[in-house]
């Protein structure tokens, strides 16, 4: 089992998406994550959060991986990473305000 875990400053997101706006959206989110992204509530709060998955999945895997490349899924209010193909459960989401965290559970045989 390898777990990984990230916190995000909600406002650097938002200071990092004033500033470069659909360049850091397509940069860190595919095509197929940019809708669901954009007809969310908490805006802000839902890019850091999918952010942070992201960055707990790499750190779980234990190496660099295009941020691109991992996809954030919500199925049901429960959120998914799919990586390669593969579809990665256990992840969780949470955020409040000031911040989003993620922690990624990976159980995979070696």
């Amino acid at each position: 089992m390898d777990v990984g875990v990230d916190i995000v400053d909600v406002k650097r997101i938002k200071k990092v998406l004033d500033k470069y706006g659909e360049k850091f959206l397509n940069k860190v989110f595919s095509d197929e994550e940019k809708p669901f992204l954009k007809q969310r509530k908490f805006l802000h709060e839902s890019i850091a959060g999918r952010f942070a998955a992201k960055e707990a999945f790499i750190k779980a895997k234990g190496m660099k991986l295009p941020l691109k490349e991992i996809y954030v899924f919500q199925n049901t209010k429960k959120p998914y990473i799919n990586y390669r193909g593969k579809v990665y459960k256990g992840l969780s989401i949470s955020h409040e305000r000031d911040y989003a965290v993620a922690v990624v559970i990976i159980h995979e045989d070696k």
